[in-house]
This record gives C-alpha cells, structure tokens and sequence, in this order.
C-alpha cells in the first residue's frame, strides 16, 4: 500500500509539472539564450526549433540529458544528427527526444519524439541567404499498463540572413494540429515563433522571439551569447511566460563542444542542462 501511494504522489507531481509533450528544450545553448533561438539556430539541435537552420550543419551530432525543475524521477534525454547531401541538396537530420518518469525499476510515463527533417537553401549571394526547413514527428505516449497512443506532426521553419550579420527566423511547430488520444483528445503543441538575431561584434551574438502558442498566451524571450575566447562561450537569456532566467557556457576542444545552462525558475526548481557535440 504504501508503495503505491508513493507511486500515485509521483504520478500528480509529474502530470502537474510535465504536460503532455510540453516545450521542453534540447538545446543547453538554446535554453541559454532564453530560448530566443529561431534565428539563430546553427547546429544539429536546429531540427527542434527552425529547420531551416540545418543548411548550416555539414556533419554533427548533440546529445543533451536534464532532470526537469531538478526532479530525479523525471529524465530528458535528446539525440539530434546532422549531415550534409551531395550537389547542393541541402543537410537531412534525424533526432529523439525522449522523458522518462521512472520509479525504481519501472518506467511510469515515456514521452517520445522522433524526428526526420531536411533544411534547404533557396537562394543565395555574397550578402544574403534563405533558407527553408521542414520536419515529420513521431509522438509516441506510453504508460505503464495502458495501449500507447501515437500522433504524426510536421514543424516548418525559414531562416533569412541579410549582409552576414541579421538574421530572421521564422518557424511553426505542429502546422497540422495534431491530436492524440482515442475518446478525450489532447492538443498538441501548436506555436508560432518569429525572432531575430544580430551579431554587433565578431563572436557576439543577440537575440530576441516572440512565440505565440495558439492555445494559450505569448511568450517574450532574449539572450545573449559571447565566445570570450576560442575555447569558452559564456550566455545569459531571460524567458516571459513562464518567467526563468538563465546562464550558460560551452567548452570548446577541436570538434568537440560542451555546453551547460542552469535555468532559475520563478515557481519551480532550477535545472540544469547538458549537451555534447561533435561535428565531423
């Protein structure tokens, strides 16, 4: 009896702060940035948040892990690979993001997400780019001792560079509004993010997104990113709506690439984010 009270506490706690298939981040450097990364998305993590960022990844790959507001039970783990076509066909990447609420030995809730996306260039001259993404997700819910229930959605994303230095970003997640469930159906994710990023310095980089979530309210973000020297990169963002702030840093070793960010959370605990790349 009182194992299972244990397990039904877990249970409310994880449903009270893990809604199904919520905006979490895979991205430390991202998350570090206040999430403001729609235009500048440049990596293999691109694929979650604007695929049209890809084009600027030949071959990479990101694995991230986080305890969610710092939660053991609840463990977020990413995978996102990258690599280049042949004869300008632009970069094709596959990726998973996956949350576990584990108790014990037994996994209670998995959220999964795997994801195909290919980002293309449009046009492009010695000052200016465009580019254009677009990715299939596969949802994936299980609980322990019910059927899974499974969705398809498709994220779109273009990303505009003007005279090397701005940048604007533009993205939908879930443009066919997917649902899932059988009797009581649960809205996906369905948001808009429009952002822009300029670098004022060489290794300095700004910006700022609005994302709009068609169920709910805007969110305003920001941050700021600057590589010291080569082997370090320091952030800091700020999040409206759920308020967090947050400060980041990445370590840099040849083709390797390290990146933390702790985010401070207004209501909850904090978390503590962790990637790490390598780029062939």
């Amino acid at each position: 009896m009182k194992k299972l009270i244990i397990i039904s506490l877990i249970l409310i706690q994880s449903v009270l702060l893990l809604a199904v298939f919520d905006d979490y981040q895979p991205s430390a450097r991202a998350r570090g940035m206040g999430n403001a990364y729609t235009a500048v998305a440049d990596d293999a993590n691109a694929l979650f948040y604007n695929p049209a960022g890809l084009t600027s990844t030949r071959y990479g790959v990101k694995f991230g892990f986080a305890n969610l507001f710092n939660q053991e039970f609840s463990e977020y783990k990413t995978l996102a690979l990258g690599a280049q076509l042949p004869a300008k066909l632009g970069t094709i990447a596959v990726g998973a993001r996956v949350l576990d609420v584990d108790f014990e030995d037994f996994t209670l809730m998995s959220e999964q997400v795997w994801s195909i996306g290919h980002g293309i260039t449009l046009i492009k001259d010695i000052h200016s780019e465009i580019s254009f993404g677009y990715v299939g997700n596969f949802y994936n819910l299980s609980m322990n001792g019910e059927e899974d229930d499974t969705a398809i959605g498709l994220d779109v994303g273009v990303l505009a560079l003007l005279h090397g230095r701005t940048k604007f970003g533009f993205s939908v997640t879930n443009i066919n509004k997917a649902k899932m469930g059988r009797e009581n159906q649960i809205d996906l994710p369905n948001k808009l993010a429009l952002g822009i990023s300029y670098t004022p310095y060489d290794r300095v980089t700004t910006s700022i997104e609005i994302k709009k979530d068609f169920a709910h309210e805007t969110e305003f973000m920001g941050g700021v990113e600057a590589r010291i020297f080569e082997p370090l990169a320091l952030r800091f963002g700020v999040h409206q709506n759920p308020a967090t702030y947050n400060a980041g840093a990445s370590f840099y070793i040849e083709n390797i690439e390290v990146d933390y960010t702790y985010t401070h959370h207004s209501v909850l605990e904090g978390t503590h984010y962790f990637n790490l790349g390598y780029k062939f």
